[in-house]
């Protein structure tokens, strides 16, 4: 409420970014399973757009997801307030099967 209201000042924008890929590693913290197609979702404090891919693109890869289809960027209502340094939060996978 205070940062839309103007009580709260940041340098940064919220988003919600979507990609679509592979896990390449299973990760049972997440319950991924290799070899699956996936959406992965974040929510994101980023300076911009370039800044959110760049952010599910390097945490994927760092959980076992290769970010190798579409990514979908979206500005949205935090859930979260902002900190001093651009991050994010609300990692999710949604595993599917891919008929192509």
């Amino acid at each position: 409420m205070k940062l839309r209201y103007g009580k709260l000042k940041t340098a940064f924008r919220h988003f919600t970014v979507i990609a679509e890929g592979e896990i390449i590693n299973s990760n049972p913290d997440f319950g991924t399973t290799a070899g699956s197609a996936a959406f992965f979702t974040i929510q994101a404090w980023a300076t911009d757009n370039d800044q959110a891919v760049d952010m599910i693109v390097t945490i994927g890869r760092d959980l076992g997801f290769s970010a190798s289809r579409r990514i979908y960027v979206y500005s949205t209502e935090p859930q979260q307030p902002p900190t001093e340094a651009p991050h994010a939060y609300g990692l999710n996978f949604h595993q599917y099967l891919r008929e192509d």
